[in-house]
């Protein structure tokens, strides 16, 4: 399926999901739960969701695993469910995927450190990396997708522990960057060119950049990345820049405004599109009416 895929970016613009936190907290997830103990405790909402998102024209949906990996796992009866968490995400997911639709493994940062800077072994990385991945391969992901990452070297552990758990398995890895008056950057520091070279490198088979951003700064970012790369690119803005009010976090974006800067983003050359924190089913909507 994931050669398939590939196969599929030449054909179209492929249109990914939305934010999955976002939907669940809309849907009763309280601040601090992780959203990957639904896959057990509610998976009909999480099922549901994902429904909601191909209905709007998602060719892609991301499980709901993006902290399923064992060192994000803080809770100790989680940590241990690790493999059944994902597995189980893989599932659901597969559970409602139309025919000729796809469902992405999603797997975010450990949220440690690595050694000097912080106390996590590459060694350690590695593992937790490999351990999630061989678990969403089991539950039956078409690929793996690795997001919202802010370190270089540990995006390649991921890239590369994918890669060993799934003979052939296509590979997503998105960057997040931030935007600095030198240019974007992640929050260690290293550049698209130096970003992407990298993934590269390490076997990625599509590369992106998602999350910290909003839709108007990813266009310029777009362009940066396919100067620096010939593979598929993978865009996923959130919807503007976000506010906090009350503890809570809003986005002032409306669906259509996003989606008139997705088409500048696909002018720029993204092969994939979809969004973020912060946006829904009525974005992915926006998107289709204007993508083509």
């Amino acid at each position: 399926m994931g050669n398939l895929f590939l196969q599929r970016t030449k054909e179209k613009t492929i249109i990914f999901d939305g934010a999955m936190g976002t939907m669940l907290m809309a849907a009763g997830l309280s601040s601090g739960e992780p959203p990957v103990a639904w896959n057990l405790e509610k998976p009909q909402v999480v099922a549901d969701v994902h429904k909601k998102y191909y209905e709007a024209g998602s060719d892609v949906v991301h499980t709901n695993t993006f902290v399923g990996n064992p060192l994000k796992l803080i809770d100790p009866e989680l940590r241990e469910k690790m493999a059944v968490l994902n597995i189980e995400g893989a599932k659901i997911a597969k559970g409602v995927c139309p025919a000729g639709k796809f469902v992405a493994g999603d797997m975010g940062p450990t949220g440690k450190l690595l050694k000097p800077i912080g106390d996590l072994s590459p060694e350690e990385a590695a593992a937790s990396f490999y351990q999630q991945a061989s678990a969403l391969i089991k539950g039956g992901v078409d690929f793996i997708s690795i997001e919202t990452m802010y370190s270089l070297e540990e995006t390649i552990l991921a890239v590369q522990e994918a890669k060993k758990a799934g003979e052939g398995i296509v590979v997503i890895a998105s960057i997040t960057y931030n935007r600095t008056k030198k240019g974007f950057y992640t929050m260690m520091g290293e550049g698209v060119a130096a970003c992407v070279s990298g993934l590269e490198e390490a076997g990625a088979d599509v590369i992106g950049a998602n999350c910290s951003l909003g839709s108007k700064d990813m266009i310029d970012l777009t362009k940066e990345i396919r100067a620096a790369t010939k593979r598929p690119i993978l865009i996923q803005p959130n919807a503007g820049n976000p506010k906090f009010n009350e503890g809570l976090t809003t986005y002032s974006q409306t669906p259509a405004e996003f989606a008139l800067d997705i088409k500048a983003i696909k002018g720029e050359g993204a092969d994939m599109v979809g969004g973020c924190c912060g946006t829904t089913p009525e974005f992915i909507e926006e998107i289709n009416k204007i993508i083509t």
